[in-house]
């Protein structure tokens, strides 16, 4: 009885709210500019709370960092924050229904052809297609489920102890449809489809994310791998390390790292050597914690979207293994997030770092800021080389677009002393594939650029 009587009495004071605010424009206007200062608030305050990586631990940015928070010092400033981290899990979290609208959009043009069109396109089968396209967004979005629930779980474990960001954590978690109860993950409901929430990026980060989660992985595109890790193995083996002596102090660094394939095969190869990878996109990055860290296989439908020069369906159905169980993490790997060009590292006395490159360079908006920050490396090591191979495909608004000649003539410039460089441009020794689709009538290759080169300046 008390609390209907209550009800009534909160249900009284919204009506009489709602009337004063539509009979009264000054107090309209102040209470919209009350709630949007809440808002505000309380985006400001999260604005404010940095992600860790790799642990993904949230520090408030305006207190005192501990100790035992070393990597934070490997990322100078620029830190990712947690609206970020939030932002691209909703990016993940829309992927089914961007693309079961998207081929929604293609049935509903499909259907303004006239009646003779659309009986030849059922009789083809054309409508079925779009409805197994569909079956197959779902499968990649159960994988992406699955990343979206490690990231989650990454998220609490690290930050258990935390008081403070429970609440922006448990709303996180209630935006994909999770609770947290005794400090682990609950499911809500498995079948509801959540519906597009507010992310106004575009999804191709999202299947660009999923797919080079196959490049990096899946034995299908060992094809494009070896070339690019060969050569750089072999310069580190032949023309870095002395020969049977791993007593120098040596650290490799991978900017670009996506989702982590050259890296984590650089630490496997090298146990005794410190890897630190870096990498800018959040979405390749929380993809690399889930390689990392996964220890299961997963089947992913690259091509599912791609409906352009396939020559069967079931091709452009196709999935690919990623080779996750084979990954795990490795005790000299620390894959970080953030800025290459606002990295440096912990220790100042390294015999030698090594910076290994591939399809990176090209993908700078200003080469001069990558050289700067590669070379600014030099007080850290006694000696600095640098391995790259990649194409110089020029993208992101670049500043300065150079040729090759014109790249090797500016390290020498700035002292940088080549011990090899050579080209890969001859198509019938073979090209590089860069997520290619052998089985399509559209196959895009690289030829490479390789260079090792030691700065002296």
């Amino acid at each position: 009885m008390v609390s209907s009587l209550a009800s009534n009495i909160i249900l009284a004071l919204v009506v009489v709210l709602m009337t004063l605010l539509r009979q009264n424009k000054p107090l309209q206007k102040w209470f919209v500019s009350y709630v949007e200062k809440l808002l505000s608030r309380k985006s400001n305050l999260a604005q404010k709370v940095s992600v860790l990586s790799p642990s993904l631990k949230l520090v408030d940015v305006e207190k005192s960092i501990s100790a035992d928070q070393s990597n934070l010092s490997k990322i100078n400033y620029q830190i990712p924050t947690l609206p970020d981290l939030k932002g691209n899990l909703i990016r993940l979290h829309e992927y089914r229904a961007r693309g079961e609208g998207y081929n929604g959009l293609l049935f509903r043009r499909a259907r303004q052809l006239n009646g003779i069109s659309e009986d030849q396109l059922q009789k083809l089968g054309y409508f079925t297609k779009l409805m197994k396209n569909n079956e197959g967004i779902r499968e990649n979005a159960r994988v992406i489920d699955k990343i979206i629930e490690f990231t989650l779980g990454k998220l609490i474990h690290s930050n258990e102890h935390d008081e403070e960001f429970t609440e922006e954590i448990e709303k996180i978690c209630a935006e994909h449809g999770y609770k947290i109860k005794d400090g682990h993950l609950i499911q809500l409901n498995p079948d509801f489809v959540f519906p597009i929430v507010s992310s106004r990026g575009s999804q191709s980060v999202v299947h660009e994310a999923l797919a080079h989660l196959c490049r990096d992985f899946s034995s299908y595109y060992s094809v494009e791998r070896d070339p690019l890790q060969n050569f750089i193995i072999s310069r580190i083996n032949h023309h870095v390390i002395s020969a049977g002596d791993m007593k120098e102090k040596i650290l490799i660094v991978t900017p670009g790292a996506g989702v982590g394939g050259l890296s984590h095969t650089l630490a496997t190869t090298f146990p005794k050597i410190q890897v630190d990878s870096i990498e800018l996109s959040a979405l390749m990055y929380i993809c690399n914690l889930f390689a990392l860290e996964y220890k299961h296989d997963v089947k992913i439908r690259p091509f599912v979207q791609q409906y352009s020069c396939q020559t069967v369906f079931d091709n452009q159905l196709r999935s690919l293994s990623a080779d996750l169980s084979k990954v795990g993490h490795r005790s000299n790997l620390d894959p970080l997030w953030g800025d290459f060009t606002r990295y440096s590292p912990i220790s100042k006395d390294y015999d030698k770092i090594i910076i290994c490159s591939a399809y990176f360079i090209d993908t700078a908006e200003n080469m001069f800021e990558y050289l700067s920050s590669i070379e600014a490396l030099k007080k850290y090591c006694k000696e600095l080389h640098w391995v790259n191979v990649g194409p110089l495909k020029y993208g992101t608004k670049p500043l300065v677009q150079f040729t090759g000649d014109e790249l090797s003539r500016l390290r020498k410039i700035r002292g940088w002393k080549d011990l090899v460089e050579e080209y890969e441009v001859d198509s019938s020794k073979g090209l590089n594939g860069y997520l290619t689709d052998y089985e399509s009538m559209y196959q895009g290759y690289y030829g490479l650029l390789k260079f090792h080169s030691v700065f002296e300046s």
